[in-house]
């Protein structure tokens, strides 16, 4: 009868212990290779079925087939079976960490957090606002003079350019104030920029309106 002896000199479970993971005649209840007090594996002839498997998957080539007369175990080697086996089944569930419990969000901590969301949206509407009036005023005096008659300026390019330039600028404007950028999607970057034309629009339209029934009158 085949069975498999391990050389303890070669073996190196600190690295491996394939032979213990991957004997296919191993039972949770009946392990056939587990690792001794020594920290070698060790081998329950009795229960060894001579496959050879761990002989192939070794990367220490450890193992290897030896023949026997009686299969009995040493009954020193069997009662440590019975000690160390168990042990090894049940530490993974002492050692594992339990997972941390949720916060739950308390009625005032609730409260707190939509007033400061609340604040911070009022700011960025008044910054949007302000920006898109500053960028309106900007373009009617930065797109050259009105035409008396048609009441179109030369270079409204300008006046875009400059409307871009005040959306673009508001994520600086939320950094140095601490406004948590990460927390803005799309949908309040596209409010952002919305308010911004319309202010700049609304701005614009009024000063060249202004001026044009100025220079009519």
């Amino acid at each position: 009868m085949q069975v498999a002896y391990i050389r303890k000199e070669k073996c190196n479970t600190a690295m491996c212990n394939r032979c213990v993971k991957f004997c296919p005649a191993s039972r949770k209840d009946m392990p056939v290779i587990y690792i001794g007090r020594n920290k070698k594996a060790t081998v329950v002839e009795e229960l060894c079925n001579g496959c050879g498997k761990c002989v192939k998957i070794c990367p220490e080539k450890a193992i290897e087939m030896k023949f026997i007369k009686d299969k009995a175990a040493p009954a020193a080697e069997a009662e440590e079976v019975k000690q160390e086996a168990p042990s090894k089944q049940t530490a993974p569930s002492q050692t594992a960490p339990a997972p941390a419990p949720k916060h739950k969000e308390t009625p005032e901590e609730k409260k707190a957090r939509k007033k400061s969301e609340h604040v911070n949206r009022v700011i960025r509407t008044a910054i949007a606002c302000v920006l898109g009036m500053l960028a309106g005023l900007a373009s009617f005096y930065l797109a050259g003079p009105m035409d008396a008659v048609t009441g179109v300026q030369p270079m409204p390019v300008i006046g875009l350019l400059v409307l871009v330039l005040a959306i673009v600028i508001q994520k600086t404007i939320f950094m140095i104030i601490r406004i948590d950028i990460s927390k803005l999607g799309k949908k309040d970057w596209f409010y952002q920029g919305f308010m911004t034309f319309a202010t700049w629009f609304l701005s614009w339209t009024m000063m060249l309106s202004t001026s044009f029934l100025s220079n009519a009158a």
